[in-house]
């Protein structure tokens, strides 16, 4: 049997994270904060409330190609609003539209502004609960983006980045062990979401697991440990 030290760090993860008969944990029942809301925020987007009808059928927007260049165009609030309902909003039940595997999520869900109808270029969080954006950083982000962005190529013709970050706290009640597989999964669930709701609205989008993560954190205003990055993706028409 391996040692940690002879594993590679996916590998060491993977069997340290096991579940196994009579080793399960047990939830303290322990109520937890659901979602982020900023107490103090620069001032507060209104965003147009999302469809839930119609639009295009499922199967035609997986079918369509999703990573494109974006034209350096303005987005629509009212696409960013479509787009944030699909990838974290809430269902008409009461559920996160993205999968959750430990019934609360712990995926957090930020917008990196160059250019969106009615909001001034910087860092927004997405406040699910009144479905809105609050402006936390009032700064042009293409610089910043384009230093801890790897991979990415020019991020100035997108009009904005979408950025969901983890935090294990929020879901480590009986799952202590498979926290950071429900953030990465969840996160993934929450992306994939935001690529199609694009897709649907005919909108560039470009998906990303590469960055200086203490860089990003930086920019998002997050302290990169109790609450750090996972992925993002870039919005653009």
């Amino acid at each position: 049997m391996l040692s940690d030290i002879e594993r590679t760090i996916g590998e060491s993860f993977q069997a340290r994270t096991k579940y196994r008969r009579d080793r399960l944990p047990v939830k303290s029942g322990d109520l937890v904060v659901t979602h982020k809301v900023y107490a103090n925020p620069l001032e507060v987007a209104a965003m147009p409330v999302p469809k839930l009808e119609n639009g295009d059928g499922v199967w035609s927007v997986l079918s369509r190609p999703r990573e494109s260049i974006a034209e350096g165009g303005r987005l629509k609030l009212a696409e960013m609003s479509q787009i944030l309902w699909a990838a974290a909003g809430f269902t008409y039940g009461g559920q996160r539209t993205h999968i959750s595997s430990a019934g609360v999520t712990g995926v957090e869900t930020y917008v990196i502004v160059r250019q969106l109808e009615d909001c001034f270029a910087g860092v927004y969080h997405y406040n699910v609960k009144e479905h809105s954006l609050e402006y936390l950083v009032n700064i042009d982000p293409v610089p910043a983006l384009q230093a801890c962005l790897l991979g990415h190529g020019d991020v100035s013709p997108y009009a904005a980045v979408l950025a969901f970050t983890g935090l294990p706290k929020r879901i480590d009640d009986g799952a202590a062990s498979r926290v950071y597989r429900h953030l990465y999964l969840e996160a993934g669930a929450a992306a994939q979401s935001a690529t199609v709701a694009a897709s649907s609205l005919e909108l560039a989008c470009h998906f990303g697991t590469e960055f200086y993560d203490d860089e990003l954190a930086t920019l998002l205003q997050v302290d990169g440990v109790s609450e750090f990055p996972l992925c993002v993706v870039s919005i653009g028409t």
